[in-house]
């Protein structure tokens, strides 16, 4: 556990070419738009706000403010900045990143509709690191010192935030055991597989997607190079399990590609394939 995630869970717990066809889905971008209010918004199942009481949703939606569209490249924040907003994606997508001590850019995830951002600065009320939108996107925001009061008053709210934190630190003990362990091949069957289930709960097809980020962010967020992850695409194309074109995924061999990613042990506990 880093050392921001155990400040925050401290605070919380004292605070009580030819391009393939694209199915009629929408995509990331459309998703979510059209609702003007927590209660009639589409993504409410994958928002942090969907196990708050009905009153307790009424209370975010009276602070909650709907950011103006951003661009590709627009950053949500940047850090060291004052935190003045919790944000939720609320269409588009936005990577998540930090700077080394050399000035190099660092991939920490990335952020899909109904996804929270900026809980990393409860601690401190700095954001440690930046966020930069991949597509047109727009995202909810709640006032920072709005979000700090409800989490004091609201026990329900608390859990919920310990819960998110916990499956955060879930997903980093992942990423480190990818980057630290595992070779080209598993890592990426591994980051496809992920990016599928997550689509597939935002009713997109989960066999067949637009990637958002590029080969330079895959491969950053990986511990690989872009040739590396061109490679490993072209490979398993060739074997038939995925069909690439641009930005396009197709899943051809569904049981082909988990079987990379992930194996299951006499004992039924996941393992990361080695």
């Amino acid at each position: 556990m880093s050392t921001w995630q155990c400040q925050v869970a401290v605070i919380l717990l004292l605070h009580g070419s030819e391009e393939l066809r694209v199915s009629d889905k929408p995509k990331i971008s459309e998703i979510g738009q059209k609702e003007t209010s927590c209660e009639d918004c589409s993504l409410l199942h994958l928002c942090f706000a969907h196990d708050l009481s009905a009153e307790e949703r009424e209370e975010i939606n009276s602070v909650l403010k709907r950011q103006q569209p951003m661009e590709r490249s627009d950053h949500l924040f940047h850090g060291g900045q004052t935190a003045k907003t919790v944000s939720v994606v609320r269409s588009g997508s936005v990577k998540g990143y930090q700077l080394s001590h050399d000035g190099d850019e660092i991939v920490s995830g990335f952020y899909l509709p109904g996804e929270i951002l900026g809980l990393d600065a409860l601690s401190s009320e700095k954001h440690p690191g930046f966020a930069v939108a991949l597509e047109d996107s727009k995202t909810c925001e709640i006032p920072f010192k709005d979000f700090v009061t409800m989490l004091k008053k609201s026990p329900k709210l608390n859990q919920v935030m310990l819960r998110l934190l916990s499956e955060e630190m879930a997903e980093t003990r992942e990423l480190l055991l990818v980057v630290g362990r595992l070779d080209a091949r598993t890592r990426v069957a591994l980051f496809l597989m992920s990016m599928s289930r997550r689509l597939a709960r935002r009713n997109q097809d989960p066999d067949q997607f637009r990637l958002t980020m590029d080969r330079r962010d895959i491969a950053n967020y990986l511990g690989l190079t872009i040739e590396t992850v061109s490679r490993t695409l072209s490979t398993l194309q060739r074997e038939e399990v995925i069909e690439v074109r641009g930005k396009l995924v197709r899943v051809l061999d569904r049981t082909a590609l988990e079987q990379m990613a992930m194996r299951v042990d006499e004992t039924g506990r996941r393992q990361a394939a080695g």
